[in-house]
């Protein structure tokens, strides 16, 4: 559950500062929520469990030629959780698991994107959930052509930082959550 949410707030988060990476001076982007996905990845015994966040949001302020200077903020509705596996998706917001009755937002908050490359960067932030919050870096790579954009990355959370599932040991769920996205924006 807990990867499921780090994973959507990371894909947020991630596509989001690429998209607004495209102009030269801050930009705001208009995320495509049709075209974008924030997914999640958890391994339960010899099953892979796949699973989504339908609502969130994003705020980014980024200028490309001074990412360190970037802003992003980005909210997850937590009651969002989907999962290819029923079962799991209706246990993913019980009081255990995210507590969406009484949490019912996760959020990555950053002001600091650096560059990693030709088109790659890390947003370096802050990922709470439950009102846990624990420093992360969210790696991605960015494509702009036009006033379009897409931001692509990923990155592993581990569900005990957030007190998720913590009754259940990592040989019956995996402790480690991958998370992945893919972004795409366009300039407002």
């Amino acid at each position: 559950m807990n990867k499921l949410i780090a994973g959507a707030v990371a894909f947020a988060v991630l596509a989001a500062p690429s998209l607004a990476a495209t102009s030269a001076n801050a930009a705001e982007w208009a995320v495509d929520h049709g075209a974008s996905k924030l997914i999640f990845k958890v391994r339960q015994g010899d099953k892979l469990i796949s699973g989504s966040f339908g609502k969130w949001d994003a705020k980014i302020d980024m200028d490309p030629e001074a990412p360190e200077t970037a802003t992003i903020e980005v909210t997850v509705d937590t009651s969002s959780v989907a999962t290819d596996d029923g079962q799991m998706g209706q246990t993913l917001t019980g009081e255990a698991w995210l507590a969406t009755g009484k949490f019912a937002k996760a959020t990555f908050s950053s002001d600091e994107v650096v560059p990693t490359g030709e088109g790659t960067y890390d947003a370096v932030g802050t990922l709470t959930i439950k009102d846990i919050a624990v420093p992360m870096t969210l790696p991605f790579m960015l494509k702009v052509d036009g006033d379009k954009a897409e931001a692509k990355g990923g990155s592993t959370l581990e569900r005990q930082d957030y007190k998720i599932g913590s009754e259940i040991d990592d040989a019956t769920l995996d402790g480690t959550v991958k998370v992945e996205f893919d972004v795409v924006a366009s300039k407002k």
